[in-house]
This record gives C-alpha cells, structure tokens and sequence, in this order.
C-alpha cells in the first residue's frame, strides 16, 4: 500500500511518524483491497487534526479524528478507518452469499 502522509502548518517530527507507523500496521489486514491512503495531520486552532482517506478498487473511504494531542487524533483516525473498514468488508461478504444462493 502506498502511503502518502502530509503535515500542514507543522513539521511532523520521528516519533509521530514511528507512532503513525505502528497505528498503519492495523490496516495491513485489508492490504489486498487498498490500493493507497493519505494521511493530512494539521493543526486547526488549538486542536490537532488528522485526516485520512483510503482508495479501495471501486471506493473511497475518509475519515477525521480530532483531538487535543497529535497522538490522540491519529489513534482516533486510524480506529475510525478500520471501522468502515470492517463495515465495508462485511458488504462484500453478504453479497458473495446472497449470488450463491439461487431460488429452485
């Protein structure tokens, strides 16, 4: 999956990126769906803001966390991502089993 990762109005320092990495590595399951995500983290006023969004073939995914922390918006993004995730990994396994099942 390529990442592309976008710091506005700040400069995203080693460990963020380190902890933006370990937070990444849940999305790891869902490699064979994405083909790439974006992850804009900003500073909006005194809280911080991550946006991520996520290309699958024929979807796109976002999200934003917020938070008082850097730390705590990325963590909010990520879950929220993996959420709709989940969601939409769950669509498609309905509608494999609903084809399969052909009326007699």
């Amino acid at each position: 999956m390529n990442l592309t990762l976008t710091g506005r109005h700040f400069e995203i320092t080693p460990y963020l990126k380190a902890h933006l990495d370990e937070k990444v590595k849940k999305l790891d399951h869902f490699n064979s769906h994405i083909i790439e995500g974006e992850i804009v983290l900003l500073k909006e006023g005194i809280k911080d803001v991550a946006e991520g969004k996520i290309h699958l073939s024929h979807t796109v995914i976002t999200a934003k966390g917020e938070g008082k922390d850097m730390y705590i918006a990325v963590n909010d993004v990520i879950d929220k991502l993996v959420a709709q995730l989940h969601r939409q990994q769950g669509k498609f396994q309905t509608r494999k089993r609903h084809n399969n099942a052909a009326p007699e």
